[in-house]
């Protein structure tokens, strides 16, 4: 029995040091790997012709002045394989949630082909498009901003009157 111990605890300390390895080794080689979705929307969003600013290394945005809403942020954030590009027109405390207005962000929603008309988590309202990264490109991304922009001003006018400023 004392010789069977050594070997076990031989092949624990192996079966840790390797385990310990891939733990330790992994992080670094993935945190000096760029998303390679990040750097093509970054690519694609200096062709615009847009002015946008970087909050994040996979995240921008883009400032509008529209009619009914004034003043709009379109943000564009990449994930492994999809481009996502919303607006927030209303935070959940300046939202008054009446039957009429539910009734109308149904029906809106329904109206548009690509957007996406809603409340997200934080029950905030939001227009959104959601983009597979493999098929954007510079006039597509081009597009979704400028449908987003448009979506959320046309959005915002039916909806106003459930909206404190």
């Amino acid at each position: 029995m004392v010789a069977v111990r050594p070997n076990i605890f031989r092949c624990l300390m192996v079966v840790l040091a390797a385990a310990l390895w891939v733990c330790l080794g992994s992080p670094s080689l993935n945190a000096q790997t760029p998303d390679p979705g990040a750097a093509k929307v970054e690519k694609l969003l200096k062709t615009t012709g847009f002015t946008y600013k970087t909050h994040s290394p996979n995240t921008w945005s883009i400032e509008f002045d529209r009619k009914s809403i004034g003043k709009v942020r379109v943000i564009i954030s990449t994930g492994s394989d999809i481009v996502v590009t919303f607006a927030i027109l209303a935070k959940q405390a300046a939202i008054s949630k009446t039957p009429q207005m539910m009734e109308t962000l149904l029906t809106t929603n329904h109206e548009y082909d690509y957007c996406k008309i809603g409340l997200d988590k934080d029950g905030d309202l939001f227009v959104r498009i959601d983009t597979p990264l493999r098929l954007i490109d510079s006039r597509e991304l081009k597009s979704v901003i400028g449908q987003i922009a448009n979506a959320s001003d046309e959005v915002y006018a039916k909806v106003a009157g459930s909206i404190q400023k």
